[in-house]
């Protein structure tokens, strides 16, 4: 049996800049049965400085080299105690009030993958809300990951893929939904996103997606994207006409 309910990884490397917002974010929703890793790419700023400033906030931190934001994260997965993971970048932050309605929802432990939502942006006037869409995984990544609540276990048995450097989140999920992996998606706020980092090299990102699309959906990967052009027309002569 899992020793905790959660564990929440946070992945850094030179986040001296916002990580303490990140760490205050931690600090609001700990509680029994939620614990705190830090997984760190060896970082030359003040970084750890601020993460060891936090005293007993994290229970286990690691800082050495990586292949890459993948490769730390299935470090995180390996050293997670609890029955399901989140991660939550060094840039980002978690946001209480949806936390106790996920908290209850893992309590059953009958879901593999529980989504609740993300705001991008600031708090008090959000750009976006991203909310989780499963069946649109063949089409694109449709998952906020920042408010994606995964069971170890599922996590341990197909970890992220190394060789992508942008979008093995996005392999993980649609490989999720296509293996038919139960998604309970709650109407609640979990999680604030910045956007930028790798995933903002949009002509990368776009490659990756494309690739996995290939690889996942196999001979159906011509017909979704048939399908996803005609959608896509439909909605461009709806607003012509509204126009």
């Amino acid at each position: 049996m899992a020793d905790f309910l959660l564990t929440i990884v946070t992945v850094t490397k030179n986040c001296a800049a916002t990580i303490d917002r990140t760490l205050d974010s931690v600090s609001a929703v700990k509680r029994p049965g939620v614990e705190y890793v830090v997984v760190d790419g060896v970082s030359t700023d003040a970084t750890l400085e601020a993460i060891r400033a936090r005293g007993g906030l994290v229970d286990r931190l690691v800082s050495e080299p990586d292949s890459g934001i993948y490769n730390a994260m299935n470090k995180g997965v390996g050293l997670a105690k609890g029955r399901y993971v989140l991660f939550i970048n060094g840039d980002d932050a978690l946001v209480a009030d949806g936390f106790s309605a996920v908290m209850d929802t893992m309590s059953h432990g009958q879901d593999g993958i529980i989504c609740a939502n993300t705001l991008v942006g600031e708090l008090g006037s959000p750009a976006e809300t991203l909310v989780a869409k499963p069946w649109r995984l063949p089409f694109f990544n449709s998952i906020p990951h920042p408010s994606s609540f995964v069971r170890r276990d599922l996590l341990l048995r197909t970890p992220f893929r190394e060789d992508l450097r942008i979008v093995s989140d996005y392999d993980f999920f649609l490989g999720a939904y296509l293996a038919r992996q139960s998604f309970r998606v709650l109407p609640v706020v979990t999680a604030l996103h910045q956007r930028g980092g790798a995933s903002g090299d949009v002509q990368r990102s776009q490659a990756e997606l494309e690739r996995v699309r290939r690889e996942r959906l196999g001979w159906s990967y011509p017909l979704i994207n048939g399908v996803a052009a005609l959608y896509r027309q439909c909605k461009r002569a709806i607003r012509g006409r509204a126009a």
